[in-house]
């Protein structure tokens, strides 16, 4: 209607036209162009702001599945995101927002029942906050996903699965049947999809159970969840008596999230490395060798624990599990730590930043732990990392730790009856500087020259931290030249090479300034670094959000060109067109004069003011001396053709 009114108004404006002179639509031309540039640009705009919303911001919240929330909710919500103490939760890091499920919390310090629940909380790393006041926010509480502790919460880059837990010991909560749950990020509604899950042919065992407080980890690059050991109790499955003991597992569960396939990994070496029945250890991802591996750290059962100077890696691609001895003064053998990987830009070292956690023995008088440890790899090295005058957070247990680019964010856990509130409990551990801060810090990525550059804002770069350079050499960006474990390892560990592998997942390009390395993290996330030989380079990192922000702004420029270059086509045959119009009006007026015979073209272009060699009317024609150019006709085409009657 816009561009009909728009038209409209350019002919009722237009000087009358002669009916002898050509009808050229000059506005017609111009609104034209005008459009198609228009419609072009319109994509690029809105394809950049959906990508920044999907990319920085939380997911949209449809009115109806807001409305449909709210109508599932069970109770009102005490112990949500102002909770006096959290621990024993589920936690999961996608893209830049953290998830927070259920385990046990208490709304005030002399609650001593009703702690777990199946609440939903968010933390968003978009912005900065300090430690004391985080964004966390809690989300409508729906029915259907079991109130669960020290369960797991795998998820992809799309959606949470919720596996495992225990059930409440005070007051006492029957388990139910054995379920997993979806959670749909964008929609933000939870589905039962235990009815559309399967047991893969070459499982170990036909029967999936829901076991707790094993140690989980989520692949999602590769959409693949894994659980570690744990056990299964009255607590944890239907029908299982208080009276039947405890059964501690050490079998590696893999659940496939594309195809919603399990497999129970229950041999593959277990028995000839001599892994042990653990739970309450934690597992890791570390992208090395074709698949990446898992490396389990601590754990234990009622009568062991397993020691932290030698720790099980399993193979992905060869699914299969190996020892690997540390080096240097090991941590104190524990339960409920956390753990977190963050990788050189390089792919040359991979550490583990390892915090607290808490030793049961003697039985009910168990000790938590406040010191914080990197084991670094393929060294296989412990380096304790000296905390002393930092703002260390207080000994705990039961907790998570999620790393975003250079920091590690700590959330919530069990802090002992010295302490009756750790709210909000979150806290923040910067990786490259080795060191406990006050908050957290949304970094925007910098380019060569330092500009800050909005298209790229994603987390801070990870650096390697000094005390780890002193170990296995290089500098802030990789280089290490450890490259294999300093202890010797198993013939067939996956590490025993030192060479990494072509891991599939990670993309390593050399580059004339140095190196750069795009690293797929266990998180989901993409992050881009620079290396340009020292720690004084420069370097780049950021989001996958780069390259695809790219490729929109390319394939539109792609597109611009191509539409302008059909504009001009179609202009030139326009040009080609009105230009032989003008030479048969031209022709017509010499005729109509006494001459007699076409215009020829070298006529036109001669500069005599002659017709063809013949005199003529300078009436005639108005550029008679010279032929209109392309360019004129198409800038000023009424001008450059104009004819003047007689």
């Amino acid at each position: 209607m816009v561009i009909d009114c728009l038209v409209l108004r350019g002919q009722q404006t237009s000087p009358p036209i002669s009916s002898t002179e050509p009808r050229i639509p000059t506005r017609l031309l111009r609104i034209s162009v005008f459009i198609a540039l228009l419609l072009v640009s319109l994509p690029i705009f809105f394809g950049l702001s959906f990508h920044r919303s999907k990319s920085l911001e939380a997911p949209p919240v449809d009115t109806d599945s807001e409305m449909k929330a709210q109508t599932l909710t069970l109770r009102a919500n005490p112990t949500g995101a102002d909770a006096c103490l959290r621990w024993s939760h589920q936690s999961a890091l996608v893209k830049d927002i953290v998830y927070i499920y259920g385990g046990q919390a208490r709304g005030s310090s002399d609650q001593d029942s009703d702690t777990w629940n199946n609440n939903l909380l968010t933390l968003s790393l978009t912005s900065d906050w300090d430690a004391g006041s985080p964004p966390l926010k809690a989300l409508p509480q729906p029915k259907g996903p079991p109130a669960v502790a020290n369960g797991y919460l795998w998820h992809n880059n799309n959606n949470l699965y919720l596996y495992g837990g225990l059930f409440s010991d005070k007051p006492v909560a029957k388990p139910t049947t054995f379920s997993i749950w979806k959670y749909d990020i964008a929609a933000g509604e939870w589905s039962d999809i235990t009815p559309e899950t399967s047991v893969s042919s070459d499982s170990g065992s036909k029967r999936i159970e829901r076991a707790a407080e094993g140690a989980g980890i989520s692949v999602p690059q590769q959409s693949k969840g894994y659980y570690f050991g744990g056990h299964l109790d009255a607590y944890t499955a239907e029908g299982w008596s208080v009276q039947t003991a405890r059964v501690y597992l050490k079998s590696l569960l893999e659940f496939d999230m594309e195809k919603n396939v399990f497999r129970n990994i229950t041999e593959h070496g277990l028995e000839k490395s001599g892994v042990p029945e653990r739970a309450d250890g934690v597992l890791l991802f570390v992208p090395w060798g074709e698949e990446g591996i898992l490396v389990a750290l601590g754990g234990g059962t009622n009568d062991t624990f397993s020691q932290l100077n030698v720790v099980d890696v399993y193979d992905i691609s060869k699914t299969q599990w190996t020892k690997q001895a540390t080096d240097g003064p090991a941590p104190k053998y524990r339960v409920n730590p956390c753990a977190a990987v963050a990788s050189a830009a390089d792919g040359s070292s991979h550490n583990i930043y390892f915090f607290g956690g808490q030793n049961l023995v003697p039985y009910a008088e168990q000790k938590q732990y406040d010191d914080s440890w990197i084991l670094t790899i393929p060294s296989f090295t412990w380096i304790q990392v000296n905390t002393s005058g930092q703002n260390v957070p207080p000994a705990r247990a039961g907790h998570s730790c999620e790393m975003y680019g250079g920091n590690m964010i700590v959330i919530g856990g069990y802090v002992g009856q010295e302490l009756s509130c750790d709210s909000p409990g979150i806290y923040v551990f910067n990786a490259s500087g080795a060191s406990w801060t006050k908050g957290f810090v949304a970094s925007t990525a910098k380019g060569n020259r330092g500009e800050s550059n909005g298209v790229l804002a994603g987390p801070a770069e990870y650096k390697v931290p000094q005390i780890v350079i002193d170990v296995i050499g290089g500098d802030a960006y990789g280089g290490a030249r450890v490259t294999k474990p300093a202890r010797a390892p198993d013939q067939d560990s996956p590490v025993a090479s030192g060479k990494p592998g072509d891991y599939k997942y990670t993309t390593i390009s050399p580059r004339p300034t140095g190196t750069i390395a795009t690293i797929t993290n266990a998180d989901g996330s993409v992050t881009t670094s620079t290396s340009s030989g020292g720690p004084g380079g420069n370097s780049g990192s950021g989001s996958a959000s780069a390259p695809i922000i790219g490729a929109i702004v390319g394939g539109a420029v792609g597109g611009i060109a191509c539409l302008v270059a059909l504009v001009l086509l179609g202009a030139y045959i326009w040009y080609r067109k009105k230009l032989q119009e003008l030479r048969e009006a031209s022709a017509r007026v010499a005729e109509s004069n006494g001459h007699s015979g076409r215009v020829s073209e070298s006529g036109l272009k001669e500069n005599s003011g002659t017709l063809g060699g013949i005199e003529g009317n300078e009436s005639a024609v108005d550029l008679l001396g010279e032929e209109p150019s392309f360019w004129g006709v198409l800038l000023s085409p009424r001008r450059s053709l104009r004819v003047v009657n007689h």
